[in-house]
């Protein structure tokens, strides 16, 4: 619980420091390390209570015990045996990790089972990310795009903020791209997002095997599991059983949701901590926690009042009324004809699902405990090891792309082989956030759209444009799905993303325009060649004289 409390604390550090430095225009590595440096100075003045006698008698002891340590080894002292050996700082660390053994000796399947569940996450979480450049979910473009802009100083008080905060601060403390981090960044926030359902399940029943069970559901078998029959629901008895099974393939969290997840569960589990044990610092952790919601969602915000009252009285029954607060909407939004639902309603549900699984066990366990005592923790975690074996097997879930592989890694090989501003990338929007600092972008709609007509002339020239020009062309057309979708509303017609990059016609139509300019302005110029093609992907590249006005 200090852990999270920490965490909690710095994430709300790391969003208001990235806010102003942003709103003054002084945000930069130096910056940020200093202000690391003056926050670590402070909590180390604080551990040594802050007075100058302390600090100066600390220093005086570090000096002598370097001084004592170059003398040993010049004169060969330590070769000498020694009654007596100070305890080292690595001999305290070793005693107090075997303090915190000898207090889980007696339930080390349960801490095994736990280490497992972690390792499984983060395995089927992390594959991705470790395989591919490019994302597996669409709202990490607008993340990367929004962490970016803070880099560039601009749009500072702009949703989403606070996880590209966070991809904001350690790609300036590392010196690493933030489409790394993003990469790395958003499967870690999966686990995180893991920890938080075991750590409230247990601070609200104090029952291990049903902390672990939760996890489990959560983060390895992706609970509920999504079926592969197609028959849709009419009637209020279907359409409760399609809610009842909604899978997390079907709707995933944006990351910044998943961090508002983090922190509403975290929430939680302060107050029932704070129930069973009256710890002030408890208050200040919910109090960071619920800043960090009003920021990021006020949907969860509201999911967190609802419960909040019950966890007081009974941290147990907290954890039903939460069950109940984040179904309830998404039943009326079903059973409702025309009723419009913000994505949220649904994206929580995976989260609900797993906490009711770890109801049911914790009051499964307490029955099993209170009649055979504890060896029934020990048998009631290898029947779930059994069920999890049987039906509900580790998987990962599905990633939706929006590129092809080979356009992120030949975006990366340009902006590292050109110089920076002096070339410009034509293509869909997904390039945008992937140039955004480094290169201009243009986007291949209003491209083809503005000079489809004029590249066919001998004596045609891109005029205002930088030395170097990519344009991407897509020889088979990236599809998201396989087919048009049946019913598609107004605004998402009308939309010209959809249109034109994620509608398979429109795409199609759109790559066929863009091939037949490319080559028509290649067949009158000799300073137009390909740049990079395999069987997916051309990217045409034009060098001319720079232009200036662009």
């Amino acid at each position: 619980m200090r852990i999270a409390g920490n965490w909690a604390r710095m994430a709300l550090c790391v969003a208001i420091a990235v806010f102003l430095l942003t709103s003054l225009r002084i945000l930069s590595a130096i910056t940020v390390i200093g202000l690391l440096g003056a926050g670590l100075a402070t909590a180390w003045l604080r551990k040594h209570d802050g007075t100058t006698r302390s600090v100066t008698m600390s220093l005086q002891t570090t000096t002598l015990s370097i001084l004592r340590n170059v003398e040993s080894r010049s004169f060969g002292l330590h070769l000498l045996p020694r009654l007596r050996r100070p305890v080292s700082a690595s001999s305290r660390l070793v005693v107090r990790v075997n303090n915190w053994l000898s207090v889980w000796e007696n339930r080390k399947m349960l801490v095994a089972s736990s280490v497992v569940v972690l390792v499984l996450t983060g395995a089927l979480s992390s594959e991705h990310a470790l395989r591919e450049l490019r994302f597996d979910h669409p709202e990490q473009y607008a993340t990367l795009l929004r962490a970016r802009e803070l880099m560039l100083e601009f749009h500072s008080g702009g949703r989403p903020f606070v996880f590209p905060a966070l991809i904001v601060t350690t790609s300036l403390l590392s010196g690493t791209d933030p489409m790394q981090v993003t990469r790395f960044l958003s499967p870690v926030l999966g686990i995180l997002v893991v920890l938080a359902v075991g750590l409230l399940i247990h601070a609200c029943t104090r029952m291990g095997v049903a902390s672990v069970a939760g996890m489990y559901c959560l983060g390895a078998a992706a609970f509920p599991v999504a079926r592969n029959d197609t028959v849709v629901a009419t009637s209020a008895m279907q359409k409760i059983e399609s809610l009842l099974r909604y899978p997390q393939a079907m709707t995933r969290a944006s990351t910044e949701f998943e961090l508002g997840l983090v922190f509403l569960l975290l929430a939680l589990a302060f107050l029932a901590d704070w129930s069973w044990n009256s710890r002030w610092d408890c208050l200040l952790d919910l109090f960071c926690c619920l800043l960090l919601l009003g920021i990021i969602s006020q949907f969860l915000l509201l999911i967190f009042m609802i419960p909040a009252m019950v966890v007081l009285i009974r941290p147990a029954g907290g954890l039903v009324t939460f069950v109940l607060a984040c179904y309830v909407p998404a039943a009326y939004a079903t059973l409702s004809t025309g009723c419009t639902v913000p994505n949220e309603v649904f994206a929580i549900l995976p989260v609900a699902a797993s906490i009711a699984v770890g109801c049911c066990l914790a009051l499964t366990e307490a029955t099993i405990i209170a009649r055979a005592g504890r060896t029934a923790e020990t048998i009631l975690l290898i029947a779930c090891l059994g069920i999890a074996i049987i039906w509900l097997r580790p998987h990962r879930l599905v990633g939706q792309h929006l590129e092809y592989e080979a356009a992120v890694r030949q975006t990366e090989d340009i902006k590292y082989r050109f110089p920076r501003q002096r070339w410009v990338v034509v293509a869909p929007v997904e390039q945008l956030p992937e140039t955004l600092g480094f290169g201009m972008y243009e986007d291949l709609a209003e491209f083809v759209e503005k000079y489809r007509n004029q590249v066919s002339s001998p004596e045609f020239r891109f005029q205002g444009t930088p030395e170097d020009l990519f344009i991407y062309v897509e020889k088979r057309p990236f599809q998201m799905f396989s087919r048009e979708p049946q019913t598609v509303s107004f605004s998402v017609l009308t939309d010209a993303t959809y249109r034109n990059y994620r509608s398979p016609a429109g795409r199609a139509s759109l790559e066929s325009a863009a091939l037949k300019l490319c080559e028509s302005y290649r067949q009158y110029n000799s300073h137009a060649d390909v740049f990079f093609e395999d069987e997916d992907l051309r990217i045409y590249h034009i060098h001319q004289q720079q232009a200036s006005g662009y």
